[in-house]
């Protein structure tokens, strides 16, 4: 079954985005660029209505300014795996409040109720617990810190593991120096 989704796709400095890119790949079996996911796929709709409900409610949501300076480790109880979630010290609320906004009016019904919304990169996923905390607690020792900027949201179609672009939706720049 096809869905869509909307993702924000940060830009980091190049060695940051390397290394979250290989940890990800490494770690997550994640392929491509780091990313946060702000609608989750749960609603069906064209993407032609979807995309506009999109920007109607992130018309005048701000790029966002982040940085990434906790590791956390998440269970997901049903297929009993644990994800390792890099948390935005910095950005949390702005990035929480977007989320909020896209969840307006006929996005409403996507929101999901099963668990909050917690603004994050996963960077591993391992059905051992041990390994998870032994690998958060390695990144919060090591003073992880990686700053990041959101400028825009991307719409995917996912159908199965094929994901293709639907649009991208720039935030708007803030103040005089965006």
């Amino acid at each position: 079954m096809d869905s869509l989704e909307v993702i924000a796709r940060p830009h980091f400095e190049k060695a940051d985005l390397a290394w979250l890119t290989d940890i990800r790949s490494r770690r997550a079996g994640s392929r491509g660029a780091p990313y946060f996911t702000l609608l989750f796929a749960s609603l069906e709709m064209e993407p032609g209505a979807f995309t506009k409900a999109i920007k109607a409610n992130a018309q005048s949501r701000h790029a966002i300014r982040f940085r990434l300076r906790s590791a956390l480790v998440v269970p997901e109880t049903v297929v009993r795996r644990f994800h390792v979630f890099l948390i935005p010290d910095e950005g949390f609320g702005a990035i929480l409040q977007l989320h909020d906004a896209l969840h307006a009016g006929p996005l409403k019904a996507a929101l999901r109720q099963d668990s909050p919304y917690l603004p994050h990169i996963t960077v591993a996923t391992t059905s051992d617990y041990a390994s998870a905390r032994d690998l958060a607690l390695s990144l919060n020792r090591g003073g992880i810190d990686i700053h990041g900027r959101i400028d825009a949201l991307q719409i995917e179609r996912r159908s199965g593991e094929v994901i293709k672009p639907v649009a991208e939706v720039p935030l708007s720049k803030a103040g005089w120096f965006g």
